[in-house]
């Protein structure tokens, strides 16, 4: 065979090899050089077969075939796209080698020039952090330029509610709250914290229908992550964090209806004081501060709002302009409580923290119109406080009137009651204490019957700021012993009576 022939064989074999490496030229170039050095017979045409090698895999050594990747970053927790996720693609064989692109405003996201290979690709977002989960990753392969468009999401919240509550459980709520604890000021949570969730339920039983306040339990982990199983969804929940020296105040949440409830809570210290008036209990105070406006639906200020905040005994009204400013408050989550005539009561959950002011636009909304205007030609009270002065004189219970009321000046209806004779006041859900009666040593202290206006209104855990506000009352009768109970206010409860009579308190007097 001549030295032609030998290079015709020799371009063969090159040319299948290339046809084999093709995705990978820098192969193919060595597959020539390592064929080349043992033609013994084609050393008089080296520089002619150089050449002619060379010129062929010009030709064939085309450039990789490369893709585009585009996608979705999908939060199945709000069910809408997640925006700014950071969205990363790796090489199976090169795993340092990471491409990062930003999810835009629409939870788009896009890679130019990707070339041919098996890739993996995924997330990161602070609500994975937040949730202490990891995003989910997909697998890519991509062998042609075609485009490849990748779905990527957060896990649902059926999925995250079986991997952190376990099966469900027979009449137990199926909700999850999950957040993570923070102390105010940043400092580092040095030790673990526990988060109370509780909420309102009616059962029937064999005393009839009781309401009753359920509590679960949570703690969190080296990271502050909690996770409280057993929540109602599409209810109120009131949820509360605690450490051995600081803690939130009362924060009241409405799980969503798919069961997944997910906010973070501020821990911090606070001052206990006296309140100027020893009837009113102890006041909340430290660092912190808030500044919010009030408005109605069309955007206009609202004068003369109060604005309270829960648990803490501190409150203020909103000037002409809405605005309304509170300040030494105590540090952490809270609950602000805006109340103004004519609009239905607003909460508002805060996060007081250090001597920044929080700021918050309190929108209200008008109460609907239940019934046509009437106009009112009697006082309806004149004869019910006629037979309550008659029933004081009888001296079988204890009486609050008018004056005495309004010179104990409460925040809530607990203020009027304490340190009335045979009535213990003790912290409720929502921030708002309870109304006891004392008990015997067998009974234990319990819920009154509550009589407003004469009427008996259905109450089991002694929360009467839920049926009455503080302003509105204006006399008291507390029948703290059975037996002393009139007739008409008498019940089978088996713990004595409070009666309660509403209408607009006299001005006091200028001195």
């Amino acid at each position: 065979m001549g030295a032609r022939s030998c290079l015709r064989g020799r371009l063969a074999r090159v040319d299948a090899g290339a046809r084999a490496i093709r995705p990978y030229p820098h192969l193919h170039r060595d597959s020539i050089v390592a064929r080349m050095s043992y033609c013994h017979r084609c050393l008089g045409l080296f520089a002619f077969t150089v050449g002619s090698l060379a010129s062929a895999a010009a030709v064939r050594a085309q450039p990789l075939p490369t893709a585009r990747v585009t996608g979705e970053v999908f939060d199945s927790l709000a069910m809408r796209p997640l925006p700014s996720a950071t969205v990363q693609l790796v090489t199976t064989e090169q795993p340092a080698r990471i491409r990062s692109a930003t999810a835009d405003s629409r939870g788009l996201f896009r890679f130019d020039s990707v070339t041919v290979g098996v890739y993996l690709i995924g997330f990161l977002h602070p609500l994975l952090d937040s949730l202490g989960i990891d995003g989910s990753m997909a697998r890519v392969e991509i062998a042609s330029p075609d485009p490849i468009a990748v779905a990527l999401s957060t896990p649902s919240p059926a999925m995250l509610i079986a991997a952190r509550c376990g099966p469900t459980q027979p009449g137990r709520p199926q909700g999850l709250f999950v957040g993570r604890v923070r102390v105010a000021g940043g400092a580092p949570l040095t030790t673990a914290a526990r988060v109370r969730a509780q909420y309102t339920q009616t059962v029937a039983s064999e005393r009839g229908l009781e309401r009753r306040t359920p509590s679960q339990f949570g703690t969190t982990d080296g990271d502050g992550l909690f996770s409280v199983c057993g929540v109602p969804a599409g209810r109120v929940i009131s949820v509360r964090a605690f450490t051995v020296t600081d803690s939130s105040g009362f924060v009241e949440l409405t799980v969503p209806n798919n069961g997944l409830m997910r906010r973070d809570l501020l821990v911090g210290p606070a001052i206990r004081t006296r309140s100027d008036t020893a009837s009113r209990g102890e006041a909340l105070s430290g660092t912190a501060r808030f500044r919010g406006t009030v408005r109605n639906a069309a955007g206009n200020p609202v004068a003369g709002a109060r604005v309270v905040v829960l648990g803490t005994a501190r409150e203020a009204t909103s000037g002409n302009s809405g605005q309304v400013t509170l300040a030494t408050l105590p540090e952490g989550s809270y609950t602000l409580e805006t109340r103004a005539l004519g609009y239905q009561p607003l909460r508002t959950v805060v996060d007081l923290e250090g001597s920044a002011s929080a700021e918050a636009e309190l929108m209200l909304a008008a109460l609907p119109p239940a019934v046509d205007t009437m106009r009112v030609r009697a006082d309806r009270m004149a004869v019910p406080l006629a037979e309550f002065e008659r029933r004081r004189k009888l001296g079988f219970g204890h009486f609050l009137d008018e004056a005495q009321i309004t010179a104990r000046a409460p925040n809530n209806v607990a203020d009027v009651f304490r340190s009335t004779p045979g009535v213990v006041t003790m912290p409720g859900q929502f921030g708002r204490d309870r109304v006891l009666l004392r008990g015997t040593g067998m009974t234990g202290d319990c819920p009154p019957a509550v009589f407003l206006n004469g009427l008996l209104i259905p109450n089991e855990d002694g929360d009467l700021d839920a049926i009455v506000n503080a302003r509105d009352v204006r006399a008291v009768e507390v029948y703290a012993r059975t037996a002393s109970v009139p007739l008409q206010f008498q019940t089978r409860n088996g713990c004595g009576s409070v009666v309660i009579w509403t209408g607009a308190r006299s001005a006091p007097a200028r001195q």
